[in-house]
This record gives C-alpha cells, sequence and structure tokens, in this order.
C-alpha cells in the first residue's frame, strides 16, 4: 500500500468522492474501474461491484492475480511516462487502459477501467486464448465468458479514457490544493497571533475600537480597488489583529464581521475591474458554518486573495476595459437591431479599434461575440414554453425570424423548433 497516496486520496476524504464517481461511472457505462498503486496493487475497489466473469477465473487461477499486478504495473508506468490514458492488453488478451494518477510530479498509481473486447473474437483470439489458457482446467466456463463480454467501440473507450482522466484530474486538484491550504493556514494563523500579541502590547487604545476599524477598513478597500496587492494583505492581516482584540475572540462576532468585510471586499473588487458575476461566485465560497477563528480568518484572506488575483489579470491585460465595457453595451442592447458602428460610437472609439481589440482580447469579431449573446438568451426564452419561435427571433434581435433559424443550428445543429420539442 502506497502511504503516501493513503495520505492524499483517503486521509482527506478524496476517497468519498472517487467512490461516489466510480459507482456513478459504473452505472452509466457498465465498465469497471478500480485503483492500483505504480506497483500494480489494488488499493481501491468498489465492494458491491464485482469484475467480468472473465477476471474472474483469470484471477482464480495459480498465478492469475501475480499476472494480472504485473500487467497494471506495465501500464500505471507507461500512463504516468505519457500523463495520459494509455490503452493496453492485460496478460489474458482484454483490452483496458490506465489513467495516471499524478500528484505534484510524482506519479501515485492509476485508476485501471475495461475489461472488453474492442472487436469481435476472431479465429486469431480463440488461437490465443487457448494458448493463453489450455492448461486452466475452467477453460470451457472461460471461453463461456468470452462470450458475454461487451464489445466496446475505439470512440467509446477513449470517451471513457478521458472522462475518468478529466476526474482524476480533479481530484488531484483538489488534494493539492487541501493540501497547500492547510500550509497557508498554518501560515496565516502564525502571521495573526504575531500581529495579535503585538496588539496586544500596545498600551494605547487605538486597536480597540471599531471607529479606527472602520477606517482600516476603509483603507483596504481603497487598496483593493486599486490593485495594490501588498497593502491590501498587510492591512488585512492588521485589520483582524485588531478586530481579535475588539470582538475579545468571540467567534460569532468575528465570523459576522469577517463575512461583513467580504461583501465590502466584493464590492471594491469589482470597482477594480473583476466580474461582477465572478465576484459572487468567489462570495459564495465564505462558509458560514466555520466555528473556530482560525478558519474563519483563513478563508476570509483567501477569499481577498481571489480578488486580488482576479484584479491584476484584468489589469494584466491593456485592453481589456474596453472590451468589458462593449460586451455590457451587448448584453444590454442585444435585443435591438445594434451594430459594430452603435457599439463602437457608444465607447467613442472607431469601429476597427474596436474590432481589433474583441480579435486580440476574445479570438472573435464583434458580431460573432453578439451573436452568441443572442443565441445564449434565445435558448433561454426557448425553455418557456410560451415563447414562439418567431417571438424569440425578435425578442433576441434577429429581424427576420427564418435567419434566426439558420443561424440557430450553425450553433447549435438543431432547429429552435426541434429544441424546443426537445424540451416539451
Amino acid at each position: 500500500m502506497n502511504s503516501a497516496l493513503e495520505l492524499d486520496l483517503t486521509e482527506i476524504k478524496e476517497i468519498a468522492y472517487l467512490n461516489d464517481f466510480l459507482r456513478s461511472f459504473f452505472i452509466a457505462t457498465g465498465l469497471y474501474a478500480e485503483a492500483v498503486t505504480q506497483e500494480g496493487e489494488t488499493f481501491y475497489s468498489l465492494d458491491d461491484i464485482s469484475r467480468c466473469e472473465f477476471c474472474s477465473i483469470i484471477r482464480g487461477t495459480p498465478g492469475g492475480v501475480r499476472k494480472c499486478k504485473e500487467s497494471y504495473k506495465r501500464a500505471a508506468i507507461e500512463a504516468a511516462k505519457w500523463k495520459e490514458p494509455y490503452f493496453f492488453r492485460c496478460h489474458a488478451g482484454l483490452v483496458m487502459w490506465a489513467v495516471p494518477i499524478i500528484i505534484r510530479d510524482n506519479p501515485m498509481g492509476s485508476i485501471i477501467c475495461g475489461q472488453v473486447l474492442l472487436w469481435k473474437p476472431d479465429d486469431f483470439f480463440w488461437k490465443e486464448q487457448e494458448h493463453f489458457h489450455s492448461r486452466n482446467k475452467n477453460f470451457d466456463k472461460l471461453i463461456v465468458a468470452v462470450q458475454k463480454l461487451e464489445v466496446v467501440s475505439a470512440e467509446r473507450a477513449q470517451a471513457a479514457a478521458d472522462l475518468l482522466f478529466i476526474v482524476v484530474n480533479h481530484i488531484v486538484k483538489r488534494n493539492v490544493r487541501t493540501l497547500e491550504d492547510i500550509d497557508r493556514s498554518n501560515k496565516v494563523q502564525q502571521e495573526l497571533r504575531q500581529k495579535m500579541e503585538r496588539a496586544g502590547k500596545d498600551t494605547g487604545s487605538e486597536a480597540r475600537h471599531y471607529e479606527t476599524y472602520i477606517k482600516k477598513e476603509q483603507a483596504l478597500l481603497s487598496y483593493i480597488s486599486l490593485g495594490d496587492r501588498a497593502k491590501a494583505e498587510s492591512m488585512f492581516n492588521t485589520i483582524f489583529a485588531d478586530l481579535f482584540i475588539i470582538t475579545k475572540g468571540r467567534v460569532e462576532e468575528i465570523k459576522q464581521r469577517a463575512f461583513e468585510l467580504c461583501c465590502l471586499v466584493s464590492r471594491s473588487a469589482v470597482e477594480g475591474g473583476v466580474d461582477a458575476e465572478r465576484a459572487m461566485e468567489i462570495l459564495d465560497e465564505y462558509d458560514l458554518k466555520a466555528s473556530d477563528v482560525t478558519t474563519v480568518l483563513f478563508q476570509a484572506k483567501k477569499i481577498l486573495e481571489y480578488y486580488l488575483d482576479d484584479i491584476f489579470a484584468f489589469t494584466n491585460k491593456k485592453h481589456l476595459g474596453m472590451v468589458k465595457r462593449a460586451r455590457e453595451f451587448i448584453l444590454d442592447n442585444y435585443s435591438q437591431p445594434i451594430k459594430v458602428e452603435d457599439i463602437s460610437a457608444a465607447l467613442y472609439i472607431s469601429s476597427s479599434h474596436l474590432s481589433r481589440l474583441f480579435r486580440q482580447e476574445l479570438n472573435c469579431t464583434v458580431l460573432e461575440y453578439l451573436t452568441r449573446v443572442r443565441i445564449v438568451k434565445a435558448i433561454e426564452l426557448l425553455k418557456r414554453n410560451e415563447n414562439s419561435v418567431q417571438d424569440v427571433s425578435k425578442m433576441v434581435g434577429f429581424k427576420y425570424s427564418s435567419y434566426f433559424v439558420r443561424v440557430f443550428k450553425q450553433h447549435t445543429g438543431i432547429t429552435p423548433l426541434a429544441y424546443r420539442n426537445k424540451l416539451f
């Protein structure tokens, strides 16, 4: 058993996530999957779902389990080397694939999936089986079991491997973020403790009243809207050290003040250039159920850092502010027969300059973006049964419904009416 893997996937409870996913994956695809170490040892499989009958017979023979482990080990090594799903034939002739589990550039194992055939058994396959397993006392049963195996198309097998790869990477990233959060939480706790110790030694009363606290809060918000990261982070630590002293460490009061501050920070972040929808998504990550001061302060600081990251990502793009204003204009006016000239006139820039900015920042034309917005809005409207296709066409800014139908089909692959009929 790999202790590092146990730490990352079980001690921080990601194994529960893996359990739910593999069960859903099996129900949806009928494909068996298990997690193995780099040595080919199974460290996790679903208790109530068994391998196929063919594999059960193979593993019931002398040396069968050992040969399976050797196959899994070779596959895990290859998958880790290429850092992508690796397809292979096991020693018994079945098609399988290994999806690598790589944590901080260290290969920890793989998800092994398959136990299928990619084509119907032919003469070569039967001769191969006879060569591999002729001494197996259950050879007749093995032949029957082969006939029960599912034949999976190469396209479907690749899609299943890709799905596993995406989910495994998601689990790994969650693990790494959790471990990093623990390290950062400890660092934040140490910084705050030092701040509180210094503030506690202060014989003055400056850090002990909300009037001063609010002034520092306002300074923090100014630093955020300006994108001054260093000053914002420094002021943040000072504010919470002060808050701890003012509240005498009362957790519920600190939680309330911390959430209020996060709300204020979200508004300043929007002023600094963060998309309003994104700002609300970040704020939703605040856990109102946190029960200790360290967790409350750490998550508040993490939210602050998310906002600052987004502000810097925004300000680092020279022309993104102008594009943002153009996007807002489109979202406000997509139902009208607007043209590129209308948008550029509203921003007091030339049409050609606006077109260059869209290609540079969004990799599309202004009209392509406008059309995407209209199609998305049309899809929302079609979900309401009271809107006819003609009505929806007008509501999203198309003058002629026939043109709307053609554009809708280009973007979605089906007509608006066909889409409506799928819903109702």
